[in-house]
């Protein structure tokens, strides 16, 4: 409990109410990891015969503000370990309600876990476009593990992440893998197909565990895709900031870390961004 609290408290930003990239904390080794996992689609806008870019960089950053407000930063992508200096959001620190999935790991006593609290967690933390609560900075650079996939016409594309918690946090770091690509269009049943792409997301981590003689004792999962039609363009992306976290996100609590993430909601809210005018 001691190295979690020497964690948090070297990991608040220099703002406020507002979160910033690593570099922001008092010691840029010690940081927060959130996840994002989301899937959008836009009309053609920009395009010209010469040049689709700006439609692309327009979904995109339509995707890095469909869930929690990842608005205005400049991602650095970086690689995939959430290491033993390191919590993770609505995990660690502030835990969301974890929701436990049927599957099952042949020969392994592993527990496997949606994804979807972890990013649902983000959220609340960072707040929308429309209600900031603890937002980025604007400009911060934050180092993300990150993959996305855009496209434009007839498409079906997914992004998918899957999140490996070492039996020895001690010692050994968090594994995150990230998927992206397309789904058949000729598929039949796409659900099974998705089951199919998280079944191998879980084989992945296990045998990177496996190669790096690391044990893993959770495992979260999750996926998102959207069909793309004529004239549209799509952006999935599955996306995990490293950062440091606003101050006013910091309840003054004895015992913080027995608060969930719905009483530190009660707590803080009063801090949010947008009661502040911040909008």
């Amino acid at each position: 409990m001691l190295r979690k609290y020497e964690i948090l408290i070297n990991s608040i930003s220099s703002q406020k109410k507002y979160c910033e990239g690593i570099w922001g904390g008092k010691f840029s080794n010690y940081y927060l990891l959130g996840v994002q996992l989301v899937a959008v689609k836009s009309l053609k806008k920009f395009s010209h015969e010469g040049s689709d870019n700006l439609d692309k960089i327009f979904c995109f950053d339509l995707g890095e503000i469909a869930n929690a407000n990842f608005s205005q930063i400049n991602i650095i992508n970086v690689s995939s370990f959430c290491g033993v200096n390191g919590l993770i959001w609505g995990y660690d620190i502030f835990p969301e309600k974890k929701k436990l999935l049927n599957f099952s790991v042949k020969n392994k006593d592993i527990k496997i876990y949606d994804i979807d609290p972890l990013s649902e967690a983000l959220k609340k933390l960072l707040g929308t476009v429309d209600k900031p609560r603890f937002p980025f900075l604007a400009g911060s650079h934050v180092p993300c593990a990150s993959k996305n996939i855009i496209v434009k016409g007839e498409d079906f594309i997914y992004a998918a992440e899957g999140i490996g918690i070492p039996v020895n946090r001690d010692k050994d770091a968090c594994l995150l893998m990230e998927d992206i690509g397309h789904i058949p269009l000729n598929v039949k049943y796409v659900e099974e197909y998705k089951i199919m792409i998280l079944k191998k997301l879980v084989k992945s981590i296990l045998h990177v565990g496996y190669n790096q003689k690391v044990n893993f004792k959770e495992i979260f999962i999750g996926i998102k895709s959207i069909k793309i039609d004529d004239g549209e363009y799509g952006c999935a992306m599955a996306v995990s900031p490293y950062f440091s976290i606003a101050e006013d996100a910091v309840p003054k609590y004895n015992d913080i870390f027995s608060l969930d993430i719905n009483i530190w909601e009660n707590i803080v809210r009063n801090n949010f961004l947008y009661n502040y005018g911040g909008i």
